[in-house]
């Protein structure tokens, strides 16, 4: 396991920032220096895409926005469809998938 707190004091501005724009469309810039491998990444909120180009790639389950979700007050519903969208982000390759926080707009959220 990485020692997250640490590695981020031993990147330069320029290693952070390149790791933000990622290499393409799914993955991110490895900083090899330190070991930090290039990461698949998949877009939500709906669904993991994160193969293929925006048209024509692997199909992604479709699923109610996050607010949606939450309005619905429901746990086990949220549960649920938090498994299957790591399940599916995880058979795409992917750690997770990435959104907005309802509460802080401009801030993107992993799960």
């Amino acid at each position: 396991m990485y020692d997250v707190e640490a590695l981020l004091r031993q990147m330069t501005v320029q290693e952070k920032v390149a790791m933000l724009a990622g290499t393409n469309m799914w993955y991110t810039v490895p900083v090899e220096r330190l070991g930090i491998p290039s990461l698949k990444m998949t877009d939500g909120p709906n669904g993991a895409r994160g193969a293929g180009g925006i048209t024509g790639g692997v199909k992604a389950a479709c699923f109610p926005a996050e607010i949606s979700l939450a309005s619905t007050w429901n746990i086990d519903l949220l549960e649920r469809v938090g498994q299957a969208l790591a399940r599916e982000a995880h058979m795409k390759g992917a750690p997770g998938t990435h959104s907005q926080h309802p509460a802080f707009p401009t801030r993107w959220t992993q799960f």
